[in-house]
């Protein structure tokens, strides 16, 4: 009987103890500096600045990301609103990467607007081949369904930003990123 108690205990400890580790970025060569803001959603004070850039580190090349732009679309006929986001990729390696991207943007109340599988009507942003020293930037877009999610997110918000490699056109893009970033969008720059 004290071997069965023992061994659950030692079970749950356990479990805890691996349901409170916390898990880092995948090929991140650098860290996110904390950034501390009471205007971020719950969970992301972690964020970059609207204006941070980071570098990642893949299996083949290294590529550093950045926001270019946020926009506010026309209201469409169905009343339904699109923000469109432009991220730039770098190849600041030596060979050829092509990445997918999925935005997600969380307003101040937790609330979230698109994500992996959901952003740009669920294929996410492609980019082409980006060459050694280029870069480019893909159009990803979320939908928002009223004026009050747009008047929730001009106060503020956290966009997060999954990456994929996308070596072939034969595999299919996953739906795991490789890659995560997430930047703080500063009150009024979605309006």
């Amino acid at each position: 009987m004290k071997k069965t108690v023992l061994l659950v205990i030692m079970v749950c400890i356990l479990l805890i103890a691996g349901c409170t580790t916390q898990s880092s970025n995948a090929g991140s060569s650098g860290t996110v500096p904390p950034t501390p803001s009471s205007a971020n959603p719950p969970g992301q004070s972690n964020s970059l600045p609207m204006d941070g850039h980071i570098v990642y580190t893949t299996a083949h090349t290294t590529f550093e990301v950045w926001i270019d732009s946020i926009e506010v679309d026309a209201v469409q006929e169905n009343d339904d609103q699109s923000i469109t986001i432009y991220v730039v990729a770098k190849n600041t390696g030596t060979k050829p990467i092509r990445l997918v991207w999925f935005s997600r943007l969380t307003d101040l109340t937790g609330k979230t607007y698109g994500g992996i599988g959901l952003s740009h009507s669920g294929s996410g942003a492609r980019s082409n081949w980006i060459q050694p020293n280029m870069s480019e930037a893909a159009r990803d877009y979320v939908t928002i369904r009223s004026d009050r999610d747009l008047t929730a997110l001009a106060k503020g918000a956290v966009l997060d930003v999954y990456f994929m490699e996308k070596p072939s056109d034969d595999i299919p893009v996953s739906l795991v990123s490789d890659y995560h970033t997430s930047w703080i969008i500063n009150p009024g720059a979605i309006q």
